[in-house]
């Protein structure tokens, strides 16, 4: 865990994640794995060669912006990670989100022969390094796999009513072996990179962190590693490609914190405007190839 320590303790508002940045190319060196950066700040690593790779991605930036030199985060009865703040006496958040997402890419990067990361910049407001990110980094990717939603058991399939794998890759993967279910969720890389045009499958998993963007936050270490495992598996298990067109004329819809800001969770709330912006936009098409004819 002396890694995903030091990441907690690493600060990386949206924006401002050169710290996060050089610590991740100082692990990518000491692993000898070749990487590269574009203008935006994005990470782009490789590891192995073949003619096509897994990959796993995370967002770099965080919501919490530590005042006080005074932070650190601390195991608790080694089972559960909280945030401390000792000059305020009070709990402050950890930014496991997406940090726990990090940790995941570069223990692949460590265990995995054959793997592609991405580590992207600004997720948290509006995917920015995602949507600018280079799409030939994926071109030869089986599948894009990312660690950044809360829980124990969600695999996120879908996010605002676009679909983000096949049913064939769902199947294929065992998910219900690792306690995990398919679920919607929230606006993250792995949306921006299919409304980029991703041929592939993708999905977003929980990885062990709770209450984010609270002072309340907090990782469940067993969670974590239990994500981590998942991921392996995946890795290890799935050989082939698998394809997944991304759905033509999807009419993007304002990410989470576009709607409610950087502070408060409503997650239902989100999920049920998205819905409503699907359901409204398939009516209007539907209605419209109607009169067409």
């Amino acid at each position: 865990m002396e890694k995903l320590m030091a990441l907690y303790g690493i600060s990386s508002p949206s924006g401002r994640e050169g710290k996060m940045a050089k610590f991740i190319i100082e692990e990518l060196k000491k692993m000898e794995i070749p990487f590269r950066q574009d203008r935006y700040g994005n990470i782009y690593a490789v590891k192995g060669n073949r003619e096509s790779y897994p990959c796993v991605v995370a967002h770099m930036d965080e919501v919490h912006r530590r005042k006080t030199g005074s932070y650190a985060a601390h195991l608790v009865a080694d089972s559960m990670i909280v945030g401390y703040d000792h000059k305020r006496k009070r709990m402050t958040g950890i930014g496991a989100d997406d940090k726990n997402g990090i940790w995941i890419c570069l223990k692949c990067l460590e265990d995995c022969k054959t793997v592609k990361c991405a580590f992207f910049v600004q997720e948290e407001v509006g995917c920015i390094g995602s949507s600018h990110a280079d799409m030939s980094f994926f071109s030869d990717c089986r599948f894009v796999i990312q660690c950044d939603r809360k829980g124990n058991g969600d695999m996120v399939t879908q996010i605002n009513g676009m679909k983000l794998c096949s049913n064939e890759f769902i199947s294929a993967i065992d998910f219900r072996k690792y306690g995990y279910k398919p679920a919607q969720g929230l606006n993250t890389d792995v949306a921006a990179l299919k409304r980029n045009g991703l041929e592939v499958s993708c999905i977003n998993l929980s990885c062990g962190y709770y209450e984010p963007h609270t002072d309340n936050e907090y990782t469940v270490v067993a969670d974590l590693c239990k994500c981590y495992r998942f991921v392996r598996h995946i890795i290890c298990c799935h050989k082939g490609t698998s394809m997944h067109i991304p759905e033509a004329g999807k009419k993007t819809f304002p990410g989470y914190y576009e709607l409610f800001g950087l502070t408060g969770y409503s997650e239902e709330d989100y999920i049920r405007l998205s819905e409503e912006k699907y359901m409204g936009h398939a009516k209007t098409t539907k209605t419209s190839s109607k009169n067409k004819f």
